[in-house]
């Protein structure tokens, strides 16, 4: 009877241990099955705000005369690629970063004068790839996947061509391969603005 019971118990225990490596195994193998339709189309994931895990935030001068911000860029990339990236200064296969663009207002508050969300404006998406999956298309190239979406669509990008409508914007990182990781201390990135702009 003891005997059953521990033999029950290991197999019990062992497929727990299975089901838990499974569960924790990286969310960035499944990237391309969740994401990418399979004529390489990115989509925006559904559930980036509460999966993904938040790097930081750019904000864009310009909302008014005293100060306030005219846009937010809320940026977030699955958490399995962060401590890949702690460790080895690299984007895996498969990792995504995911920017939300935000429209943003300026107002008067007890705190002062503040800035804060006002509606959605859309989504930037990057999605690595280090197999050339998709060499005839024009979202994909210098080893990622490049996706602009518009507030109201989440499944089919505005960009036709990485080349002219996004990679310039990334130029000035093209060294820390084309993420502006200075901007982001979760990653321990070694590397400061100071680096990029001396």
């Amino acid at each position: 009877m003891k005997r059953s019971l521990i033999a029950l118990t290991g197999a019990a225990g062992l497929a727990a241990i299975a089901a838990g490596t499974l569960a924790k195994s990286p969310s960035y193998s499944q990237t391309y099955a969740q994401y990418v339709k399979p004529d390489g189309t990115i989509t925006v994931p559904e559930d980036y705000r509460t999966r993904f895990t938040f790097l930081g935030t750019f904000s864009v001068a310009g909302g008014d005369e005293a100060g306030g911000q005219a846009q937010f860029h809320q940026v977030y990339i699955d958490p399995d690629s962060i401590e890949h990236y702690r460790r080895n200064q690299t984007f895996p296969d498969g990792a995504i970063l995911v920017k939300e663009l935000q429209e943003a207002r300026a107002l008067n508050m007890t705190t002062g004068h503040v800035s804060s969300w006002e509606e959605n404006a859309g989504w930037f998406v990057m999605i690595k790839d280090s197999q050339g999956r998709f060499e005839d298309s024009g979202l994909w190239g210098d080893g990622w996947g490049w996706a602009l979406f518009a507030a109201g669509n989440r499944r089919e990008p505005t960009t036709s061509n990485y080349k002219t409508e996004c990679i310039a914007c990334h130029t000035p990182v093209k060294k820390t391969d084309w993420v502006h990781v200075w901007a982001y201390p979760l990653l321990g990135a070694k590397e400061r603005f100071e680096d990029f702009n001396p």
